[in-house]
């Protein structure tokens, strides 16, 4: 039988031809199956490569004064610039608990510590509570138990940024005075009192806000540019400056 099928592969030139072009599409196909392994196992090394490459673009904003949106690699700024970023990646994440944490891949090994922020592409994470040699937690944004400075772009308005527990995608911005001028549409950004983050890093847009306390202050509804269900590559941020601020701040609270 076999014999028979080369004898007629052999002497007609339409079967020889259909088998060497059938022949030809299993290799072809074998070779971008081939391929495509290749291409996933060098995956994890391409982003990496390229997380450095953010990180090194968003040092540059820094060095320039610029809107912070971007990665950076393990680097010590000048002396005017008193931060120090470390690249680092998800490996859990949790945001549908009223007090959500994300564990990190990178520890105290790395140099990483207590009260660190920690930064997307898009916008702020939150900050480290614990770190082990190898891993480190961070208290999530998504998490009732904290509040950050915030400012309304493009003014000296500050607020308190809080999460009520429900939507991830959303959160208020709080203790807001009643004349500050509230537009929506207005971009929410980290403040400059802030001692975890640097200033301007981009965190979200008004949404609405409405006047609370006896129409004191305003509650501001923030939409924000990070998804926080969708985490992956993030930096972790160092003060060098914390130590200082942090001794200056509490002056007097002892007397």
């Amino acid at each position: 039988m076999v014999a028979a099928i080369v004898f007629t592969v052999q002497s007609h030139d339409y079967h020889r031809n259909t088998t060497i072009h059938s022949s030809g599409n299993i290799t072809g196909r074998i070779l971008l199956t081939k391929n495509s392994i290749y291409d996933y196992f060098e995956l994890k090394d391409q982003n990496e490569k390229l997380n450095q490459e953010n990180a090194s673009l968003r040092m540059r904003l820094l060095e320039i004064s610029d809107t912070l949106l971007g990665d950076e690699t393990t680097f010590i700024f000048p002396d005017s610039i008193p931060y120090k970023i470390f690249p680092a990646r998800v490996i859990k994440n949790d945001y549908y608990k009223p007090d959500n944490y994300i564990t990190l891949d990178i520890g105290t090994d790395q140099g990483i510590e207590i009260d660190m922020g920690v930064i997307s592409p898009t916008g702020i994470v939150g900050v480290i509570d614990h770190s082990s040699n190898k891993f480190s937690r961070v208290i999530s944004i998504l998490n009732s138990q904290i509040s950050l400075n915030a400012q309304i772009k493009g003014t000296s308005t500050i607020g308190s940024l809080k999460w009520s527990g429900n939507d991830p995608y959303r959160m208020s911005l709080e203790d807001v005075p009643r004349l500050a001028r509230v537009t929506r549409g207005d971009t929410i950004i980290t403040g400059r009192q802030s001692t975890i983050f640097p200033p301007d890093i981009l965190i979200g847009v008004i949404k609405d806000a409405q006047l609370v306390e006896n129409g004191s202050r305003y509650k501001i509804n923030v939409e924000l540019f990070n998804d926080m269900t969708n985490l992956d590559f993030v930096n972790v941020i160092k003060n060098r400056d914390i130590i200082a601020l942090k001794a200056i701040d509490t002056l007097g609270t002892n007397e």
